[in-house]
């Protein structure tokens, strides 16, 4: 059984077995009573009453997070799982430079002294900070779970939220010493400086909406670019409404991204069933790489030339933005996620300028790749 809306993977696992597609938020546990392996994304939730009384033996899901996976109850079942950490990572990072590039003035006050407070230092935040201090951004990080004498960047949440930009890429977690459900709630969110922006590519619950709305009325000055929501699909439409960006949870599904989880997965499948992968995914050719001559002559005219110009998240925003009053609006949510245009990485693009002052600059902009 696998998510329908998982590109190339019918093709790709067809190499295991039969093949039964479905969308995510349907699968129950009525469908899994003959099913082997189940291959999901994010919006399945994987526990017991799921999978109780199926012959399930293997769940990959082909995000980076785990939160949707009851692990607990897959271990006590002996049920192997994966997920793939890492895959759309750089995706992610491109979402976060395209809102800078969008959000007007943002950019040229990181550039120009600013910086750039991230919390969560995992995949994605590593190679934020990574991309940003190779195009001249200053950042700092905040991740508990981390030794800051091996990252000297880490620093507390107080200091890295009195930040220019602070951007959200934590799990979703609400037990151990460090809970992340609702870590950004009002005392927290006061602190962050005048006209600030408040990113969050991570998980909707991270930031407790109602205190957040409750804070923008006294301090409409600060800024919001929101891809994930709480009680996704059912978001809150003034929270929307109150947003510069706004988007459906698109900030990973680069097709770049989706290929390299599909093939994490399937290289955990082929190890569990002892057969040789094969990788086989209709993604590798869908679109061409882009290319985008940069004619600017300035750091922050060549950036913004290049970045929207492989990736714009206006137009996801402006696609979100029109659904947001409609009555059937969680239904929508998923049909955009479900329809989202091909997208390719920075990385993969290809960047001209015929300024030789400029090319470094473009290759830091991609990753180095």
């Amino acid at each position: 059984m696998v998510d329908e809306n998982i590109p190339g993977a019918a093709k790709c696992f067809g190499q295991f077995g039969e093949v039964v597609t479905r969308s995510g938020r349907q699968i129950g546990a009525a469908d899994l009573q003959d099913v082997d392996i189940l291959i999901v994304r994010s919006v399945t939730k994987v526990n017991k009453s799921l999978l109780a009384g199926s012959r399930v033996k293997f769940v990959g899901s082909t995000t980076i997070g785990s939160d949707h996976l009851d692990t607990e109850y897959l271990r006590s079942q002996n049920i192997q799982f994966c997920t793939a950490p890492g895959s759309n990572a750089d995706s992610v990072v491109d979402y976060v430079l395209s809102v800078t590039c969008r959000i007007d003035g943002l950019l040229e006050s990181l550039l120009g002294g600013g910086r750039v407070g991230i919390v969560g230092y995992g995949n994605v935040g590593k190679r934020l900070g990574q991309r940003l201090s190779a195009i001249g951004i200053p950042w700092l990080a905040y991740d508990p779970l981390l030794d800051p004498k091996q990252y000297p960047c880490l620093r507390s949440l107080e200091e890295v939220v009195d930040s220019n930009l602070l951007s959200l890429h934590t799990p979703l977690t609400t037990s151990g010493p460090f809970p992340s459900f609702h870590m950004l709630d009002a005392k927290i969110l006061r602190a962050i400086p005048q006209n600030g922006v408040v990113l969050n590519a991570g998980r909707g619950e991270v930031v407790a909406t109602a205190e957040l709305l409750a804070l923008l009325d006294s301090r409409p000055d600060i800024r919001l670019a929101l891809d994930v929501w709480e009680g996704e699909p059912n978001f809150s439409p003034d929270l929307a409404e109150r947003c510069v960006i706004a988007t459906p949870h698109i900030a990973g599904y680069s097709v770049d991204g989706k290929k390299a989880g599909l093939r994490m997965v399937a290289t955990e499948l082929a190890c569990f069933l002892g057969e040789a992968e094969q990788f086989n995914a209709d993604v590798d050719d869908i679109n061409a790489a882009p290319q985008v001559l940069c004619t600017g002559s300035d750091v922050a005219t060549v950036l913004r030339e290049a970045v929207l110009g492989v990736y714009d998240v206006a137009e996801d925003c402006q696609r979100f933005l029109s659904i947001i009053q409609d009555s059937e609006r969680g239904a929508r949510f998923d049909l955009l996620r479900k329809h989202y245009p091909i997208r390719r990485e920075l990385g993969y693009s290809k960047l001209l300028t015929s300024n030789l002052d400029m090319a470094s600059l473009l290759r830091a902009v991609q990753g180095g790749k």
